[in-house]
């Protein structure tokens, strides 16, 4: 009887194995893959947000990546576990059974408290794709008013989405007012003298960066801060980090303490030797990884090995992580800061190079 893969997510991990799923299938398995929508390349969403390329550019459709391999695509989502039926609980009432699970679950900011105020978040890209969509809608619109939009978070990803906005109203000759807010000193993370290139690039686009403030709620009309006051905005988009899904904590499974999966060197769960688990939703025994994507690529080939080692019971590969890798800002069209431990540069070649990594990686998936 073949055994039965569950493979639940569309992410950088599982994107991999997907285009590799006849090395799963060739060892007599039958193969299901469970999302709810296709694979959105996260490398490209600010471009997509700054009108660098159209919504499709950045999309890998999972049912064209697998089809005729013989694997399973179920546009579904996973809402729970049955871990003593062996089974995964998706939300249109279907149960699929397993011998094998492999999870890819992804992360996305921490909910905004909001009343009558759509929240944007970066992840999943989805909402920057519909972000995109309302606000070039909105200056469709005679005599448009200026366009209010605030940022929550100003770490990387804020900054980058701030001026990946002022790039796309200038694409489109409109007036937009962008605030960065963070309740300490922004970009902490990088090296002292790329922070403040960044800092100077947006300042000078005209986009306002406020700290220390506290965001505590989005409002209808603005967003609201821990002091009482508040400030007007049209838009609101949530940048303040990225954790795993609520779901994660309601699997039956060890997690870390903001609701990682623990995993092991081999990328299995601590509590379930047939389940295994990748990209941002994880933590390994003792630390974890920083949430960007360079991190699940890397993991993909290991986890396919490895759910490959257990169909065939030999012996499993470790995943070691790099110490250090590189980072690229987009900032619109123009330039794009890359990074890599203490060294960084600022620049047009940063932005060439950006694109050419990007678009070869999304295109290496649909050939």
């Amino acid at each position: 009887m073949n055994k039965r893969v569950v493979l639940v997510g569309a992410g950088h991990a599982h994107l991999h194995l997907l285009k590799n799923v006849a090395s799963l299938i060739r060892l007599r398995s039958d193969v299901t893959i469970v999302a709810p929508d296709d694979f959105w390349y996260s490398g490209m969403a600010t471009a997509m947000l700054a009108g660098l390329v159209s919504p499709d550019e950045v999309r890998v459709e999972i049912a064209s990546l697998v089809a005729g391999t013989g694997a399973v695509f179920c546009r579904a989502s996973m809402i729970g576990l049955d871990k003593d039926a062996r089974e995964v609980v998706l939300d249109n009432g279907q149960r699929l059974a397993f011998d094998l699970l492999s999870l890819n679950l992804g992360s996305r900011p921490p909910p905004l408290p909001a009343q009558g105020q759509v929240v944007y978040s970066v992840k999943p890209v989805r909402s920057l794709v519909e972000l995109r969509r309302r606000i070039e809608q909105a200056w469709q619109s005679p005599g448009s008013d200026v366009l209010r939009v605030a940022i929550v978070g100003g770490g990387v990803t804020g900054v980058e989405v701030a001026a990946n906005l002022r790039a796309l109203a200038d694409l489109h000759r409109q007036r937009m007012q962008i605030s960065i807010y963070n309740r300490s000193e922004p970009l902490k993370q990088l090296p002292h003298g790329a922070a403040a290139a960044l800092l100077r690039h947006v300042r000078r686009s005209g986009i306002e960066v406020r700290w220390p403030v506290t965001v505590t709620m989005a409002g209808e009309g603005g967003v609201h801060f821990d002091d009482g006051t508040s400030d007007d905005c049209d838009v609101v988009i949530s940048a303040t980090g990225l954790v795993p899904p609520d779901l994660t904590r309601r699997l039956g499974l060890p997690t870390s303490g903001d609701g990682a999966l623990v995993v092991d060197e081999y990328l299995r769960s601590a509590g379930d030797a047939l389940i295994f688990a990748a990209g941002d939703c994880v933590a390994f025994d003792g630390f974890s990884l920083p949430r960007v994507g360079v991190y699940a690529v890397r993991q993909a080939p290991v986890l396919l090995a490895n759910l490959c080692a257990t169909l065939c019971d030999t012996p499993l590969t470790e995943f070691a992580p790099q110490r250090r890798f590189l980072s690229i800002i987009g900032l619109g069209h123009t330039s794009a800061l890359m990074q890599r431990g203490p060294l960084w540069f600022k620049g047009p070649p940063a932005l060439w190079l950006k694109r050419w990594i990007d678009h070869r990686f999304v295109e290496g998936y649909r050939t």
